[in-house]
């Protein structure tokens, strides 16, 4: 069964690159069951992490990829390819912040990695509010940062 769960993952990658997501996720699902029949544990983290991140971006079901993609991040802490699939769900789900977090975690284990770095340029950097000790969503630093925007 391990060496099925391994082909279903591997399929999956490769329908993955192909831009065909719902077939990705459907050999990404066979893995995992195919690992909990096993009954060693939990599925593989890479697994999960795959699963999650197809189930968040293709099906739109964000809260559950980010489910799954926490979970991989929990098993697996010092994988930073389950950092790298937590932090672009969560950046699909608009939770910024909590998508850097996971993305810093990722370099924190391997600062050279690729998907990462290109992941924080694709989101792009914030500038410090205006107004430092008042928050983000306050009406006068929104207004300021945009007045400071448009010089």
């Amino acid at each position: 069964l391990v060496q099925f769960a391994e082909e279903s993952f591997q399929k999956g990658m490769d329908a993955l690159e192909a831009g065909r997501g719902r077939e990705a996720l459907a050999f990404f699902e066979s893995a995992i069951e195919l690992e909990r029949k096993m009954g060693d544990g939990p599925p593989q983290a890479r697994y999960l992490s795959q699963y999650g991140f197809c189930l968040g971006t293709v099906m739109q079901q964000r809260h559950e990829g980010v489910r799954f993609c926490r979970e991989a991040a929990q098993l697996e802490r010092y994988n930073p390819d389950v950092h790298c699939n937590l932090g672009r769900i969560l950046a699909v789900a608009g939770r910024r912040k909590d998508a850097h977090r996971a993305f810093m975690n990722g370099l924190r284990i391997q600062p050279d990695h690729q998907e990462i770095i290109r992941s924080l340029k694709e989101m792009g950097v914030r500038r410090r509010p205006v107004i430092p000790f008042l928050s983000r969503n306050n009406p006068l630093n929104i207004y300021l940062g945009r007045v400071r925007a448009r010089r």
